[in-house]
């Protein structure tokens, strides 16, 4: 088997719509029949804000995984308020982290790389942490343990996890 050669880079403004398409992927990573369709998903409130206004807040990060001439994933940590918070908040000094890998490149390595990539980024930034939300039932609870982030709070269904850059 051929070893894959993955190129990270930042996201520029041309990917907004790539970034549309992970985080569809990632809020609804499920295989099952009430997937709603592209258009509706990015449509719900909870979903909605998430890329809005992208790359005008300060601390907008991305990064985006290519393989061949392919995009196959993509990460972003973005600045949230008490006010205005996302799944995943703790306080306005910690950036929410999101990530999605494209299913036909999933447990390839590739989210480790770019949580990595971010976490570089998030570093030379002088940011103390970063957190994310999990459902329990995702597989990649394991590997955001695996990289150091612990459970801050436990919401039922899902973890609201922390790690120190």
């Amino acid at each position: 088997m051929n070893r894959m050669r993955i190129y990270l880079r930042g996201a520029q403004r041309s990917d907004l719509r790539f970034l549309r398409e992970m985080l569809y992927e990632g809020v609804f990573w499920r295989a099952n029949a009430d997937r709603p369709s592209f258009e509706e998903g990015l449509a719900f409130p909870g979903v909605k804000k998430e890329l809005a206004d992208w790359g005008e807040r300060d601390g907008d990060t991305a990064v985006v995984a290519i393989v061949g001439s392919t995009r196959v994933g993509a990460a972003w940590y973005r600045f949230w308020t008490e006010d205005d918070s996302s799944s995943g908040y703790i306080n306005g000094n910690t950036p929410v982290l999101a990530i999605a890998v494209h299913c036909d490149y999933r447990n390839r390595g590739i989210g480790r790389r770019m949580i990595a990539w971010l976490m570089d980024r998030a570093s030379k930034q002088s940011i103390a942490q970063i957190s994310l939300s999990v459902s329990k039932d995702n597989r990649a609870l394991k590997l955001y343990r695996e990289l150091g982030f612990q459970e801050h709070f436990d919401r039922g269904d899902a973890f609201t996890m922390v790690r120190k850059t």
